[in-house]
């Protein structure tokens, strides 16, 4: 995956270790390439990955980590390693005894290219992690056990508009813009499902809420546990897809789908999607209203004069049978569906004081005074009744009541006789 190809000095180190250390087989992507000098006199060690030297070579520990470098892993060769200082000590990376024997130096020199090849893959690692997670659309983030943020992707970053840096280390509440209050308080914080990932020990999958400085955003999200070699609990990895955008726009087709456009009430086809559910297992009241001298308004004011008379009955509907399903049907057809037992007077008296507020309503405008409301009601006595057979019954009664002269409900009735008002 990677090429590795090490410049190793070796000042002052006697032939036989020398040839020792040249015997080791490169490991895999690894190539060498040695400099041998009896000191440091005249060579640029600058260009060293690898300096092995010994103490008598000429140059300090200090000395010799500032000809090197930060990047060069420096080893000395000393016997008398207890009598350097800290200093000295800190600037190597290893100290060797003064003198090596062939096996002694070729064990040394393998440990030595085996910690490099491990420090390079975990460096490979890491930079294909980092690169895979950045190149993610969905959020990404390792948490530790007690909720600390371990590492993040970008796009995690642009959602919280914070960097890695900062938000490395920290707490949900300070990432995500809110008190400490609000998140010992648990909501839209996903304290729950962090808690049921650790109890499940998989992979879940959840729909979360989280609140942020942005408002509230609707996430999928997947969270994985960790844990160590021991099998301990090491914390979770979380991938979340941020579908707020999608939902609204979800909600917002459904919504088109299922209402009226002008009204903003239940359509037709809704209407019947839904009730043909409910009327297999619930019985169901039906009131089918029919605007009175609706067409005279068109002709007359013209059809925003109409759209506005519509409107506003919509909005009466809504106020007077809040618990209903209120459809308007085409046109100045209105079907109010009522779920549940519902005796003859209960709905009476919606009725009335139904009629009371449409008539008040309609006064109020010069363009609206003609209008009035009939309605035809028809009571289920069963669950069962099939849908087209109740709205067929209402429409029936509606006309019964405009035959009696409009302005009334009428209840239906295989004769067709009850209460007109």
């Amino acid at each position: 995956m990677y090429k590795c190809d090490l410049n190793i000095y070796l000042v002052g180190v006697e032939t036989e270790a020398a040839e020792a250390m040249r015997s080791v087989e490169p490991l895999e992507w690894f190539s060498h390439n040695f400099i041998a000098a009896d000191g440091f006199a005249g060579i640029d060690v600058q260009e060293a990955d690898v300096l092995v030297f010994k103490a008598s070579a000429g140059a300090g520990a200090e000395r010799v980590r500032e000809m090197a470098g930060d990047k060069a892993v420096c080893v000395i060769c000393s016997d008398d390693a207890s009598g350097m200082s800290c200093r000295e000590l800190s600037a190597v990376d290893d100290v060797w005894p003064g003198r090596l024997a062939f096996d002694t130096a070729k064990l040394l020199f393998a440990r030595l290219m085996k910690d490099i090849k491990l420090k390079k893959d975990a460096w490979l690692w890491e930079l294909e992690l980092q690169s895979v997670i950045d190149t993610s659309m969905d959020l990404i983030w390792f948490k530790g056990r007690y909720g600390e943020h371990w590492r993040v992707n970008d796009a995690f970053c642009k959602i919280v508009n914070k960097t890695k840096e900062d938000i490395r280390g920290k707490q949900h509440y300070y990432i995500w813009g809110l008190s400490e209050e609000e998140y010992k308080a648990g909501k839209f914080v996903c304290l729950e499902t962090e808690q049921d990932v650790k109890e499940a020990g998989k992979t879940c999958r959840f729909r979360e809420h989280v609140m942020g400085q942005d408002g509230l955003r609707e996430m999928i999200t997947l969270k994985t546990p960790l844990y160590d070699e021991k099998g301990e609990f090491l914390g979770t990895v979380g991938v979340a897809k941020d579908i707020t955008k999608e939902e609204a726009y979800r909600k917002k087709l459904l919504h088109q789908a299922q209402t009226d456009e002008l009204t903003g009430l239940l359509n037709r086809r809704y209407c019947f999607f839904k009730l043909e559910k409910l009327a297999r297992c619930e019985r169901l009241a039906i009131c089918y209203m029919d605007l009175d001298f609706f067409k005279e308004l068109n002709d007359r004011y013209g059809h925003q004069a109409g759209d506005d008379a519509l409107v506003g009955f919509a909005g009466l509907l809504r106020q007077n049978f809040p618990e209903a399903m209120n459809v308007r049907m085409g046109g100045d057809e209105f079907v109010v569906v009522m779920c549940g037992e519902h005796s003859r007077e209960g709905i009476q008296s919606q009725l009335d004081n139904f009629m009371d507020n449409v008539h008040e309503f309609f006064a109020r405008t010069e363009e609206f005074r003609e209008l009035s409301v009939s309605i035809g009601v028809t009571i289920g006595e069963e669950a069962g009744i099939p849908l087209e057979v109740l709205l067929r019954q209402g429409d029936v009664a509606m006309y019964e009541a405009k035959n009696g002269g409009k302005n009334r409900y009428c209840f239906y009735s295989d004769e067709m006789y009850g209460a007109n008002r």
